[in-house]
């Protein structure tokens, strides 16, 4: 009877590990404990953001076109490419809330477009919201998509899949013009019905002011720390490349040259023949079962 009490107990542990969702989101939102985003691009990085104790978002960017695909930026990443990347990453996550993009070229040619790419990534499961770069432009397939039932991030501020009319990779929201703008555009989509909010690369001042007069979510990528959270590309904050990182990253890890060091001392080890180790990495064969392969090998 304890063992089955014990068995009993262990299974109603387990069953209380849950995915987060959007109402989870908001109840740290509402209680103004800031939000933990971080990307993963692939079935590794997906688990060990679903391992992270306190982290509480993990975005499945287009950022991956740079960082998983080798790609110069996230226009040329193919939208069927974006989906089997995205699969393997839900197949890693059991806890944490997802935000999908929807990569350049998967949206901007009609609103049945849009829908038919959204959809199928939220049959993939577990996918918490959809993220789609602009505005105004944008106003029927954001309504829409809620329509069918899908919350919506948003993303304004400086938008990677258009920066080329932006003139480059420049922070916005640097005038009162332009900042006066970008406000606009965050009310705009808050009373359309958005969810969330991704602010990048804007004035810190500018995030705090929006963040304050909106009832939703802000997250922010170079947006200073008056946000509702904070996002980084986990190939960023690990350092696993070794390209120079924007000014608004942190690096918390040196994975590029750790892997590096480690790979080369595994090299080394064969090299020496110090890996694998005849007792410690191999199996064993008794000596008279290998003493009679001997003896029937040879008549091979």
């Amino acid at each position: 009877m304890k063992l089955l009490l014990n068995q009993i107990k262990n299974y109603s542990t387990h069953q209380i590990i849950r995915q987060k969702t959007l109402f989870d989101i908001y109840k740290s939102y509402k209680n103004n404990e800031p939000l933990s985003v971080i990307t993963a691009h692939d079935f590794i990085t997906g688990k060990i953001a679903d391992k992270t104790p306190n982290l509480d978002i993990v975005l499945v960017g287009d950022s991956l076109s740079m960082v998983a695909k080798g790609h110069q930026s996230t226009l040329e990443l193919e939208f069927d490419d974006f989906y089997y990347s995205t699969k393997s990453v839900i197949n890693s996550i059991n806890e944490k809330f997802i935000i999908v993009d929807l990569p350049f070229g998967s949206f901007e040619e009609s609103i049945e477009q849009c829908t038919k790419n959204a959809i199928k990534l939220m049959k993939l499961g577990k996918i918490g919201s959809i993220k789609i770069e602009g505005s105004y432009e944008i106003k029927d397939k954001i309504i829409n998509l809620t329509n069918a039932g899908i919350p919506i991030t948003g993303h304004i501020g400086l938008q990677p899949q258009k920066f080329n009319i932006f003139g480059g990779f420049k922070y916005q929201g640097k005038n009162a013009l332009n900042a006066l703008e970008i406000f606009k555009q965050a009310k705009f989509l808050e009373n359309l019905g958005v969810k969330l909010i991704v602010l990048e690369c804007i004035p810190e001042k500018l995030s705090d002011f929006i963040t304050k007069n909106l009832n939703i979510p802000t997250i922010g990528i170079g947006a200073g720390n008056k946000t509702s959270g904070q996002v980084l590309v986990m190939a960023d904050a690990l350092g696993m490349n070794d390209s120079k990182n924007a000014k608004f990253v942190k690096q918390y890890l040196d994975f590029y040259s750790l892997s590096i060091d480690s790979l080369t001392n595994y090299s080394n080890d064969v090299k020496l023949r110090s890996f694998p180790e005849s007792i410690k990495h191999t199996y064993p064969m008794n000596d008279e079962e290998f003493k009679e392969f001997e003896e029937l090998a040879k008549s091979i």
